[in-house]
């Protein structure tokens, strides 16, 4: 058994490390115990159940997101945040990707870290439907484009070429705007971010 004393910090960070490793579907009490070297029962003492620990890493992840400071056009603004939710869901894509089917957790994060982000919309001069909307539309697409990268699915990661090659293999009647549009780029080098092009896309379609 563990001989130093037991505590809530030590705790989510032992979590934390199992959710980072194993996902959080490994997150249990009994492996969470093992890994602390003490008795499950001990845990209840400063996290009463699953969902306390969930809201606990929670906290302790998305409050250390960084923030953009005030200032600035809503685009940069948007921008700024949305780079910062990327870099925070790359950090932990086990913990981050994975709540967004718990209400509850999803209601705690946003409220942690959306602040900026619905005061840039905001400012953009949207009304009230039209910046939940527009804040939802971007964070899904950060969640997406994530999830993505993480498991090597992106354009980005996988590369125009790679996908040519494959239409080059097939017949272009099936699919002739793709063949047109890959075949227009073929002999374009450049660095452009996956990921700067969608918030591109998005911000132009705020506007």
């Amino acid at each position: 058994m563990s001989e130093s004393p037991l505590t809530r910090q030590a705790i989510l960070t032992a979590a934390l490390a199992l959710v980072d490793e194993q996902g959080i579907e490994a997150l249990s009490m009994r492996r969470l115990a093992a890994a602390l070297k003490v008795d499950p029962m001990s845990i209840y003492h400063h996290v009463p159940n699953k969902a306390a620990l969930v809201s606990g890493l929670v906290q302790t992840v998305f409050s250390e997101m960084a923030l953009p400071a005030p200032g600035g056009s809503w685009p940069v603004q948007v921008r700024a945040w949305a780079r910062a939710y990327r870099d925070l869901a790359l950090a932990h894509p086990n913990l981050v990707l994975q709540i967004v089917t718990d209400a509850a957790a999803v209601s705690e994060a946003a409220i942690l870290v959306s602040e900026p982000l619905y005061a840039a919309l905001n400012s953009a001069g949207l009304g009230a439907r039209a910046v939940v909307d527009s804040a939802n539309t971007l964070i899904d697409f950060v969640n997406g484009y994530t999830l993505a990268l993480a498991e090597g699915t992106t354009s980005q990661s996988a590369g125009v070429g790679s996908m040519g090659e494959r239409l080059a293999a097939m017949d272009p009647d099936q699919v002739p705007t793709m063949c047109q549009v890959h075949d227009a780029l073929k002999d374009e080098q450049t660095t452009s971010s996956g990921f700067e092009a969608g918030l591109d896309i998005i911000i132009r379609g705020i506007s």
